[in-house]
């Protein structure tokens, strides 16, 4: 008895076909799973620059001066005498000076210093990811034993 071939075992657009197509070899695709590790960021905390005002007692040395007055007593000169001579009267008089001493005087003033400013500093870490992947095998099955 003849074998006929029907009209879908001549046809090559046949899918039951398509895999002994190429090179007549039979063939599979084997798959297994990967780690694809993403990072995502959370929020953590919050930071905040708050300013406030504190007091603290300050003790400074400070020195202050004062005139008092002094008597220096000198000899005339000889022409100061003849002068004084000539007049035969006792001058009277009087003489004067201002006295001076200084005081402190303590104010404050505000003046800026320095700049504080709040920025991120990145710290990294590593860590372990353990998970169990899965992956296809393929064995060939014979009438004789299984090969791997």
């Amino acid at each position: 008895m003849a074998v006929q071939n029907t009209a879908s075992e001549q046809n090559p657009r046949d899918p039951r076909h398509a895999a002994v197509q190429d090179d007549d070899r039979a063939s599979v695709i084997r798959h297994e799973e990967r780690l694809v590790i993403n990072r995502e960021q959370e929020e953590t905390g919050r930071a905040r620059l708050r300013k406030y005002v504190v007091t603290e007692p300050v003790r400074q040395e400070v020195t202050l001066g004062a005139e008092e007055p002094d008597v220096v007593r000198t000899p005339i000169s000889e022409e100061e005498r003849q002068a004084f001579l000539d007049g035969r009267e006792l001058p009277v008089g009087e003489d004067e000076m201002i006295l001076y001493r200084s005081e402190p005087v303590v104010q404050t003033v505000r003046v800026p210093y320095q700049r504080v400013r709040l920025v991120t500093r990145r710290v990294e870490r590593t860590e372990v990811v353990e998970e169990t992947l899965r992956k296809e095998r393929v064995d060939i099955e014979t009438q004789d034993e299984p090969r791997r």
